[in-house]
């Protein structure tokens, strides 16, 4: 267990209020079981910073930060930084999401280029790649140096994301804000990998990615490298 069971305990139930642990569930889309675990402090006890996300976006009273601390995904000692954070009006209590729809194949070669996932010239950056399709995205999404990807398997489903979509990437030379899906590559302990996940900041120093089924845990900035932010996932029909 990661923080102090009786005060996130308090916390959850202070979210839920003075609804049923059913009408909460249903209006965040949880588990129903889960969620009165949660309250009542029983196993299992350890949520994904997403359910606590949800809870946080669906209570008026409880803050996603004050629930961060509490189940130990951010230190108390750091508050002072996430503050800074937050007064400088880059909230965490509304982690951004990719948005989803369709796409479309353009004609001429105009519209966002796009690469394959496992083309591995476009990961070396020594070799110039060429683009294979060509999209129309929404417009407000795409920047000149915008760019998609098509996925070749479902290894990301539990970001929604499955075989034959396409991704589109914004890259970035700023830190993402809290929550963020982004494109990124791992090199630690003499193992390069590149994936996608969400982006959760513990301090200065070290970040979160999730889903951790890599068991990376607590991992420092200067291990990864972030090519872009996940802005829209789309799939052709």
């Amino acid at each position: 267990m990661k923080g102090e069971k009786k005060e996130l305990k308090d916390l959850v139930s202070d979210a839920i209020g003075d609804k049923t642990v059913t009408e909460f569930a249903k209006e965040a889309d949880l588990n129903r079981s889960y969620l009165s675990s949660l309250k009542n402090g029983s196993e299992p006890y350890d949520p994904k910073p997403e359910i606590l996300k949800k809870i946080a976006k669906n209570s008026k009273k409880v803050k996603y930060l004050d629930l961060m601390i509490a189940a130990g995904y951010i230190k108390f000692s750091d508050f002072s930084y996430y503050k800074g954070k937050i007064n400088n009006n880059i909230s965490i209590s509304s982690p951004p999401e990719p948005k989803y729809g369709s796409v479309k194949n353009t004609e001429n070669n105009g519209g966002v280029k796009s690469y394959n996932y496992n083309n591995e010239a476009f990961w070396d950056e020594k070799q110039k790649c060429v683009s294979e399709e060509h999209f129309n995205f929404p417009e407000g999404y795409v920047t000149d140096s915008s760019y998609a990807l098509k996925m070749t398997n479902n290894e990301f489903k539990d970001l929604g994301i499955i075989k034959d979509d396409y991704i589109l990437i914004r890259p970035t030379n700023d830190e993402p804000d809290n929550g963020s899906t982004i494109l990124v590559v791992i090199r630690k302990g003499g193992v390069c990998r590149r994936t996608i996940k969400r982006y959760y900041i513990i301090n200065n120093d070290k970040v979160r990615l999730e889903p951790d089924v890599e068991n990376y845990g607590e991992i420092e900035k200067s291990e990864i490298e972030i090519k872009g932010l996940v802005v829209y996932m789309g799939r052709k029909y």
